[in-house]
């Protein structure tokens, strides 16, 4: 991380900030006299003294953190950087002392969820401190404002600058800040404390207020010149960016992006902020990266999952409002972070739970939502999710199969256009040999779970052989179809070819003379979930039967409850005892309720014991006599004879008492 310049750059150097601080002194109307002055001494200070009076920028024990070297700039942020903004553009308000803040701009900590952080104190301090500050009011430093910067030696030269930003004359503005971005560029923001008012401040966090502070300016130039000085900062390998600061310079460019009419504005704002999103995780695969590093990208990370769970206005905001912008920009981020993720951040336990607790979560917000930008970005992450973090994310993925991809295909009230989107993801999953059989394994096999795999081989067939009209038209019908029948095909083919895979690596092995049901080419798989010790014990086809089996005697029992139980008791091996069947009847999925009360109020000798197992396993403790009685009936419902409602009524009251002598 070291950085040396030789006398020639540093005197270069100082040129260019006795030029700067000129053009300020000649663009600064008299008024500004304390400005004037400070411009005045700086630029005297500087023809007295020279180069001495700027040593060449040291490196301090404080900033040697491990970061990766300075990339170049992205392409589109270079092609932005370079245009010319039309000095001519500038209008007569622009030499206003103060912008308007614009209403109604979302703020990237809004909505903030009541978990438990599993960060240090610190970092819930610092978000908290970040939550409570929306984007319009990051501009305005709460610590700086009105406050006197008293700095010494080196660090003089940013006295006037600093005035410069706050004349809120854009001109001036426009100097002061490509004047700051080149000393940051050139390592002379270090970080040293400094005194602002009663408090203590790094440099580097003070400039980058500073800079920030200028977001509400509406001038073109003005807000490139923000852009490209945050950028230098964040990306910066002499002088770090941190904690609040790195959010604020965040929640700054994402301000720009939101804010600006300019079409070139806003795409370097947009390339700018992956840029650094990419830097910032970049910095977290580095072997023994600091504690800070990973605080940073945690803290970043939620941010936007925040911010992509704020709910759109009603009705459904244009495309080119503030909070629809808002919403796909955060999920455009958030996609770029999951895709170019490594190992460290796929594996940190921190940031697998970050994914469970937020972007899940997001994921289920914005995967219903009847925009098809918002669902085709929520499709794209939950694809990379499945790709790089299945071995995490099992109940989670399980959820969003069922909740949102199966639902949308079966629903009659989706739109084309959302079945359209869902297809092409579920065309783009079915690639993976190996993901199709951990489905078919984890959910199908399981007892407990939906059977995704079926759910999804039977919505495709339907789909593609529907006679009816499925979407708004004709084309897109035909569309539809054909992209269902392409998936079905592709799932054939994937399984064909893990079969084909399995077969060769039972040829080539060994040691084992066929491959398990976990294993593909004498490595193991990414499966959903890990690998039992026995895997050739484990008759997944046995398993899979068997669920279909209980399937068949669920719906029987929903038709006729005695022949149902009979059903489960001799083809599902459901044990004939009064605790068995009432655990059953509690416990299992797609029971119809009236079937269960009917059952339950029956007055045979066996349907009593287990009406009297399934209230005995019911627990009212410590709760109110119609808490109970609420808890008690939303289990199943009271049958209508009397003499069946007396009974359990009789059995509820009893157990009631014996847990609540009170």
């Amino acid at each position: 991380c070291s950085m040396g310049l030789d006398d020639l750059e540093v005197r270069t150097m100082h040129v260019f900030i006795s030029r700067a601080l000129q053009k300020i002194l000649r663009e600064a109307p008299k008024k500004y006299t304390q400005l004037r002055q400070a411009c005045v001494e700086v630029i005297d200070e500087l023809k007295k003294n020279g180069a001495e009076s700027f040593p060449t920028p040291e490196i301090t024990q404080e900033n040697e953190t491990s970061t990766p070297p300075r990339t170049p700039q992205d392409d589109e942020v270079r092609e932005a950087n370079q245009e010319v903004v039309d000095p001519g553009k500038r209008t007569a308000g622009d030499d206003d002392e103060a912008g308007e803040d614009v209403e109604g701009t979302p703020s990237v900590a809004d909505n903030v969820l009541s978990t438990e952080s599993m960060l240090s104190p610190e970092a819930d301090e610092i978000e908290k401190r970040m939550s409570t500050m929306s984007i319009a009011e990051m501009g305005t430093p709460q610590s700086s404002s009105g406050e006197t910067l008293h700095v010494s030696g080196t660090d003089r030269y940013f006295v006037p600058l600093r005035l410069a930003c706050e004349s809120k004359l854009p001109r001036i503005m426009e100097v002061a800040l490509h004047c700051i971005q080149k000393l940051i560029a050139y390592g002379y923001v270090r970080g040293k404390v400094v005194q602002v008012g009663r408090n203590k401040k790094s440099m580097m966090d003070v400039v980058m207020e500073t800079v920030c502070s200028c977001k509400d300016q509406e001038d073109e130039a003005v807000q490139l010149q923000i852009v490209k000085a945050v950028l230098t900062a964040v990306t910066s390998t002499v002088s770090a960016v941190h904690d609040t600061t790195l959010l604020l310079a965040v929640k700054t460019c994402f301000y720009i992006y939101l804010v600006s009419k300019s079409t070139t504005i806003q795409s370097t704002a947009n390339a700018t902020l992956t840029q650094m999103l990419n830097v910032v995780f970049q910095r977290l695969e580095l072997d023994g990266a600091p504690s800070v590093i990973q605080r940073d990208a945690f803290l970043v990370f939620r941010s936007l999952c925040k911010l992509s769970m704020k709910p759109l206005p009603e009705p459904l905001p244009s495309e080119d409002s503030i909070e629809l912008r808002s919403k796909l920009l955060s999920l455009q981020l958030l996609n770029s972070i999951i895709q170019n993720s490594g190992d460290k951040f796929r594996s940190g336990e921190k940031f697998i739970w970050a994914i469970r607790q937020y972007l899940c979560l997001s994921l289920l917000k914005n995967g219903v939502s009847p925009i098809a930008a918002i669902l085709q970005l929520s499709l794209d992450i939950f694809v990379t999710l499945i790709r790089y973090f299945k071995n995490h994310l099992k109940s989670e993925i399980g959820v969003f199969f069922s909740n949102i991809l199966l639902k949308i295909l079966e629903s009659s009230n989706s739109s084309g256009q959302q079945k359209l989107l869902t297809v092409q993801s579920l065309r783009v999953l079915v690639r993976e040999p190996q993901l199709l059989v951990d489905l078919f394994l984890n959910y199908d096999c399981d007892l407990e779970g939906k059977g995704i795999f079926t759910a999804m081989s039977d919505d495709l067939s339907r789909l593609t052989l529907s006679s009816q009209s499925i979407t708004e038209t004709s084309e897109q019908d035909t569309m539809l179809k054909a992209l269902a029948l392409e998936t079905l095909v592709g799932i054939t083919d994937s399984m064909v070819q893990w079969e084909r895979e399995g077969r060769e690596a039972a040829q080539t092995s060994e040691v084992e003379s066929s491959p398990s049901a976990y294993e593909v080419n004498g490595t193991s798989c990414n499966a959903l979930v890990a690998a039992p010790s026995d895997v050739d014990s484990v008759d997944f086809e046995a398993m899979f039967h068997r669920k279909h089996e209980v399937h068949e005697g669920v719906v029987k029992f929903n038709m006729k409850p005695k022949r149902g139980i009979r059903y489960l008791i001799e083809v599902c091996g459901l044990e004939e005892t009064p605790q068995s069947v009432a655990q059953f009847l509690l416990v299992t999925e797609g029971l119809d309720k009236r079937a269960v009360g009917d059952y339950l109020g029956e007055g045979e000798d066996f349907s009593k014991q287990v009406l009297y197992a399934y209230v005995d396993s019911i627990d009212f403790s410590g709760m109110t006599f119609d808490a109970a009685l609420r808890k008690f009936l939303s289990h199943f419902w009271l049958p209508g004879e009397a003499q069946k409602i007396d009974r359990m009524m009789e059995k509820f009251a009893e157990r009631y008492c014996a847990q609540n002598t009170d």
